[in-house]
């Protein structure tokens, strides 16, 4: 099934076109830039020598690029074969034009066939040779990232730098279009890498446990060299990440230990606490700064103790009881379990107690004179509160509470003097002046409620007389005096008080009337008239 001369002329020139078209110029704006990379990389690193400098101060290819680059081919490469068979078909649709015709009208050599290849290659099979070509180094720019993302720049050492030229090599191929060449050497790099692979997790673990090693010595550079290889090589290790921020803090630990140490030897507790503390914020896994904080701690407790507890006996005996009762308690809250501050606590609560009777005994009395009794009572009910057995505190509470019912009595019948024209009520006013009036002694208050009651009952006792207005035809009648009947004018005698009068009248709406008799007051006649029909 022989294609030829003229339809592999054909193939020929569509291959040159879609190669001539976007990939070539895809290669020559992406591959330059990563080989670039790349050749950077191994610069600054002395890859370039063969030497592992052991920093991670570059990254190869940058992934954006790399992974773009890769996008952009595998879009050409798919254009390419949807398109390759349509513009085959259309060439080879033509009027049997000889291969050279084409050439001739587009003034352009046809392309030469890559130099490793002395027969003719079918477009298809170079096609699919660059496509493997693809594949191939997508699996390489894969691994490498993954093992750049595990720090193998500072770990890698020369195997991995022979990675990276061979790597280059078949970036190299690929430009010129050597597109077999260049997918051996990415196989061949990406064989390389797997060896790398399995070394992660050992070179990991030798890593960390040399650290920790390191920071045990107290070896702060080598402390931070090994921890920090060991985040690049797990970032999410937590234990390495602790361990390098503790590492970068040692050599502030250890100078800041040191001079809490000599701080406590002098016995400057407060400077040594300082110390010790500000080495344990750097590093709250220190253990030396833990312990030396627990113990100066617990002799600036002492020597507190001991200070407040000479406080407050000093306060006792100068009868100074409130400060004395906080220098205890303060000792008691430095040192719990010890039995010193609760008998100074005792003593005090004893002083106080007595201190405490003496006084409100004073002012009991002192209220008792100025009767005011509902305060003294007050006053008694505290002292029986504390000592609930002494006699004049008994004494002293009935008396107040006998004095306050009488005073409130009194000021009842005061505030209600109306309420003392009712024979019952005027009864009960009269039978408690008497009971006053026997009392002794009394003081100034008493004697005036006395007084005031005294007039009023004279007052309730008077009657007065009241004129009453009407139109001969109302029945008027006076709640607690009686029926008037109807008439036009007339005159009752009413002691002090307030009264009610209604009138009705057959036809006509009642009436009601709410009036006071008092000598101070003068209210006129009082007119009671139904004038409203029904």
């Amino acid at each position: 099934v022989a294609a030829g001369p003229a339809r592999i002329a054909n193939r020929r020139r569509a291959a040159a076109r879609a190669e001539d078209d976007a990939p070539a110029e895809t290669l020559r704006s992406i591959r330059p830039t990563r080989v670039a990379a790349e050749r950077e990389w191994a610069t600054s690193t002395g890859r370039d020598t063969g030497r592992d400098t052991g920093r991670d101060t570059g990254r190869g290819v940058s992934p954006k690029i790399a992974l773009g680059g890769l996008a952009a081919l595998m879009v050409v490469f798919l254009s390419v074969i949807l398109w390759l068979p349509e513009v085959l078909e259309n060439d080879a649709g033509t009027s049997g034009e000889p291969a050279g015709t084409a050439e001739q009208k587009s003034g352009q050599p046809a392309p030469a066939l890559p130099e490793e290849d002395t027969a003719e290659v079918q477009p298809a099979t170079e096609a699919e040779l660059k496509s493997a070509t693809d594949e191939a180094l997508g699996r390489l720019l894969s691994g490498l990232e993954r093992l750049r993302a595990r720090g193998i720049d500072q770990w890698g050492g020369q195997v991995f730098a022979a990675v990276l030229e061979t790597y280059e090599q078949g970036d190299q191929a690929y430009l010129e279009k050597k597109y077999r060449l260049a997918g051996e050497r990415y196989e061949e790099a990406a064989a390389m890498l797997e060896p790398l692979f399995a070394r992660v997790d050992g070179v990991f673990a030798e890593t960390l446990t040399g650290a920790k090693r390191a920071f045990d010595a107290e070896n702060h550079a080598e402390a931070v060299r090994l921890f920090e290889l060991a985040v690049a090589i797990t970032p999410d290790n937590t234990e390495a990440k602790e361990g390098l921020a503790r590492a970068r803090n040692l050599a502030s630990v250890l100078s800041l230990t040191d001079q809490a140490l000599t701080f406590e030897k002098d016995l400057e507790l407060q400077a040594a606490k300082l110390s010790f503390e500000k080495a344990l914020e750097l590093d709250p896994a220190w253990q030396p700064a833990a312990d030396g904080i627990a113990r100066v701690t617990e002799a600036i407790r002492q020597r507190s103790f001991e200070q407040r507890m000479s406080e407050g006996l000093e306060a006792l005996a100068m009868a100074d009881l409130d400060s004395a009762r906080a220098a205890f308690n303060a000792a008691k809250a430095l040192k719990p379990e010890s039995r010193e501050p609760a008998d100074g606590l005792l003593q005090v609560d004893q002083e106080s107690r007595l201190a405490n009777i003496r006084a409100l005994e004073k002012q009991a009395g002192e209220l008792e004179r100025n009767e005011e009794w509902q305060t003294a009572i007050a006053t008694y009910e505290e002292l029986s509160e504390i000592d609930p057995d002494l006699q004049f505190v008994r004494e002293g509470l009935a008396r107040a509470k006998e004095r306050a019912a009488i005073h409130k009595s009194l000021q009842t019948f005061i505030n209600n003097p109306d309420s003392l024209s009712a024979p019952a009520t005027m009864q009960k006013a009269t039978r408690l002046l008497l009971q006053v009036t026997t009392m002794e002694p009394t003081g100034p208050r008493l004697e005036d409620q006395k007084n005031e009651l005294a007039r009023l009952l004279k007052r309730a006792a008077t009657p007065l007389t009241v004129q009453l207005v009407s139109d001969n035809a109302t029945e008027v009648s006076i709640f607690r005096v009686g029926k008037l009947g109807t008439f036009s004018r007339q005159e009752l005698d009413l002691r002090p008080g307030a009264y009610v009068a209604t009138g009705s009248r057959v036809g006509y709406r009642d009436v009601r009337l709410e009036f006071r008799v008092g000598p101070e007051m003068d209210p006129g006649p009082i007119v009671i008239k139904c004038e409203e029909p029904i």
